[in-house]
């Protein structure tokens, strides 16, 4: 995939679901929001569907209106610590899912 950057490069080599659910936890929010549909598009290639629902997580929290104190609804911060909490457990196993 020579026509994506470097750092979309890096998930598309990712070989496990670990790997990608790795990749998922370190990449900053501004690649998840500005290159979500070619990360949706290699996490669908490799069947990663709890990647899929973590990344529209993380969209939705990036996406989301905050509250009057610059925080985020806590639904929203639930919704994260979740979908983070089951892609460390991925990494920790080290398996595909």
């Amino acid at each position: 995939m020579s026509n994506v950057l470097p750092i979309i490069e890096e998930l598309c080599d990712c070989e496990t679901d670990a790997q990608r659910a790795d990749w998922l936890l370190r990449v900053p929010a501004g690649v998840i929001y500005r290159d979500c549909a070619t990360i949706r598009r290699v996490l669908m290639e490799a069947q990663f569907r709890c990647g899929l629902d973590a990344l529209d997580v993380e969209f939705a929290a990036i996406n989301a209106t905050r509250l009057p104190d610059g925080g985020l609804p806590q639904t929203v911060v639930l919704a994260v610590q979740a979908a983070r909490s089951f892609l460390r457990e991925i990494v920790r196993k080290g398996g595909a899912t």
